[in-house]
């Protein structure tokens, strides 16, 4: 076997590899361990295809169920099937809740509405919601005392924070103030998880515009306040999302490589994730084989 011209590439300057034997012996190695019929390595969950498609054109492939409550959280319609989603989405949505509920404890707990069927696909109340990476949540408010409240869908909120119910047949009623504190203790913790990069987070431009005013205040890491300009965003067509959070996580680098599309936006911040980071290490023979022969999952 020959091996014309291989660039071998690292922390130091490239440099060519001319014929090197132990390269050849290492490629030999490797098509004798396909060629012998050898057990391919386990799949394990990195391997797992979830969400295929977009969001509003695919599958959910082997999503989990949501339980109808945990820490910090319960699901908006008990018993209700809209609870299946992504590996991913189901443990962002279990951190988030809680960290909310141990940042500021004795409120509400969050309420967590359709996230997708359990296979996914087109959704009877979405034109999203397809592949387990949705979900609405309803927002964290208040009554005229300011007390916390469970969150109810049958409170939309104007520019003021501030929602009348005298809907006939409606289980709430009165007045009720959006919680701003809870709301960006919410996004924020949206913002800064390290596991699943919210590429939206859709609400009305009222409610966006209260919770940049809040954060200006109140939040100390000015680069969570430029995430939030970004991702805090009113649809430009349809529910405008006056009642409800709509979140959206976006693929990351190794979900893409399984099916997972969106349309972007890749944010700044996710791009700098998805990079793949320089190599390091020797730039030697023993290293390349080494390398080559490694049963490690690529990170």
């Amino acid at each position: 076997m020959i091996i014309g011209n291989v660039r071998a590439s690292g922390s130091g300057s490239s440099r060519l590899l001319h014929r090197r034997p132990a390269v050849c012996l290492a490629i030999a190695l490797l098509s004798l361990h396909i060629s012998c019929g050898l057990a391919p390595r386990a799949r394990g969950p990195a391997d797992s295809i979830a969400s295929y498609g977009y969001a509003n054109d695919g599958v959910l492939v082997d999503g989990v169920p949501l339980a109808e409550s945990g820490p910090g959280f319960l699901r908006a319609k008990l018993g209700e099937d809209t609870r299946w989603a992504a590996p991913v989405m189901r443990d962002l949505l279990q951190r988030v809740a809680e960290t909310v509920a141990q940042t500021m404890p004795g409120g509400a707990p969050l309420v967590i509405g359709d996230i997708s069927a359990r296979h996914g696909g087109q959704h009877s109340r979405h034109g999203s919601h397809q592949t387990g990476r949705d979900v609405d949540v309803l927002f964290y408010i208040l009554d005229a005392q300011g007390r916390s409240l469970r969150g109810s869908g049958f409170y939309a909120f104007d520019e003021q924070g501030a929602s009348s119910v005298a809907t006939p047949g409606a289980p709430v009623h009165g007045l009720a103030m959006f919680d701003t504190a809870r709301n960006w203790a919410f996004v924020r913790a949206l913002l800064t998880d390290p596991e699943a990069p919210a590429q939206w987070i859709f609400c009305a431009s009222g409610i966006k515009a209260r919770l940049l005013m809040y954060a200006a205040l109140y939040e100390r890491d000015p680069r969570v306040l430029v995430r939030a300009a970004y991702v805090l965003h009113q649809p430009s067509s349809g529910n405008p999302h006056r009642d409800h959070f709509h979140v959206r996580i976006a693929c990351t680098a190794s979900e893409r490589a399984r099916g997972c599309l969106d349309p972007g936006p890749v944010w700044p911040w996710i791009r700098q994730d998805n990079e793949k980071p320089e190599r390091q290490g020797a730039d030697d023979d023993a290293t390349l084989i080494q390398a080559l022969l490694s049963e490690e999952t690529p990170s």
